[in-house]
């Protein structure tokens, strides 16, 4: 009779066991890309039902500021703690200054430091990091936290939409910011849809478009006048004509970011320059100072005539999506001025900063900027 007994209480043992292993196997070591795996890892209870504390790593600090999470916020990474004067850089950091009181939690370019997330007050439930494949394995990350890494796909509004759209949902997922993720998605199909279709009443109407160039673009840090970008967002969403697009395949140019020989600039002759304000950064070897310098540059028509405008940073740590909408909309008054005579460019760029940061910082921005933001540029030294 006892060895009735003890056979099925063998059997639980076997089969609860089995349960136990099968639980330690699905516990995740490898971080969030899709929705399917942050509702299986939801179900496991590896990542909880409401997060409330988030270290934003890569540049994703953005995102969340869009999605109206500062306040979830628990640590930044060193790009984010760097001396206040680059808010003029970053909207997000304008409109939310206590980011930089806030704790470290990994340095730039996601190397996060598990020890140091570990030993904050209060550490975060889950890390939000870029999926570039620099910095610390996230897949490590996890292992040596316990803590999920959710990884977003740094995309834009214009190449890699899709991706974009795919992390900002995953993040509004995790963080129960579903709709406002969707809210803000639509926000930029609206205005980039307005921007292109006045853009095709320009070109419906017959007129010849002006041949546009953009200089001073950042890429992995800040550049001097011949940085450029066949693909430069503002340029893609107000249909702008450029020499670097229509040239894209000529073996000396890339397909997106390119470092141009001044000849080439020069050999162009552009009747609108804009330049990319995120060149200030060098001080003495910005682009502004070379067109106020450069005989070469001095001698473009663009600059003979004063028809030299510029941009708010259009990249800085990763895309300024705010900023790419507000250029495009001042790139398009400025080359079709016809379309766009109801825009006042500064108004516009403050309805943009305060759907998606929370405050309307332009003026901000600009004294950052040494007040020469969206307007025409006076070259004189």
């Amino acid at each position: 009779m006892k060895r009735f007994l003890i056979f099925p209480f063998i059997l639980f043992l076997i089969l609860f066991s089995g349960c136990i292993r099968q639980h330690s196997t699905a516990e995740p070591l490898e971080p969030i890309r899709t929705l399917e795996q942050l509702e299986f890892y939801r179900q496991t209870g590896f990542v909880p039902e409401k997060i409330d504390r988030i270290f934003c790593s890569g540049g994703t600090l953005r995102l969340a500021v869009y999605l109206e999470c500062a306040g979830k916020v628990v640590a930044v990474d060193t790009n984010e703690r760097r001396e206040k004067g680059r808010s003029g850089m970053k909207a997000y950091l304008a409109a939310h200054p206590e980011f930089y009181d806030m704790p470290v939690g990994g340095e730039t370019s996601g190397r996060d430091n598990p020890e140091t997330l570990l030993g904050l007050k209060n550490p975060p439930q889950l890390i939000i990091k870029a999926d570039t494949g620099a910095g610390y394995d996230p897949a490590e990350l996890t292992r040596r936290t316990g803590i999920p890494v959710l990884l977003v796909p740094m995309r834009g509004i214009t190449v890699g939409r899709k991706d974009f759209d795919a992390g900002l949902r995953l993040m509004g997922a995790a963080l129960g910011k579903s709709e406002r993720a969707e809210a803000v998605l639509g926000f930029f199909d609206r205005e980039t849809a307005e921007i292109k279709l006045r853009s095709q009443k320009e070109e419906a109407s017959g007129r010849s478009k002006p041949l546009a160039y953009v200089g001073g673009v950042s890429y992995n840090g800040s550049h001097a006048f011949h940085s450029t970008e066949a693909g430069y967002p503002p340029f893609v969403i107000a249909d702008a004509r450029t020499p670097v697009k229509e040239n894209e395949n000529e073996p000396t140019l890339g397909k997106r970011h390119t470092m141009l020989a001044k000849e080439k600039i020069l050999e162009w002759d552009p009747d609108i320059l804009f330049l990319d304000l995120g060149t200030l950064y060098l001080g003495g070897a910005s682009g502004l100072v070379e067109l106020q310098t450069d005989p070469a540059y001095r001698s473009l028509k663009a600059v003979r005539e004063g028809n030299v405008y510029s941009l708010l940073p259009n990249t800085f740590y990763f895309v300024n999506h705010d900023a790419v909408l507000i250029n495009a909309w001042f790139v398009g008054k400025t080359l079709y001025p016809e379309q766009f005579t109801d825009i006042d460019p500064k108004k516009k760029a403050d309805e943009i900063f305060t759907f998606l940061v929370g405050k309307p910082v332009f003026e901000q921005l600009n004294a950052e900027l040494d007040h020469l933001a969206l307007q025409k540029l006076a070259l004189s030294k």
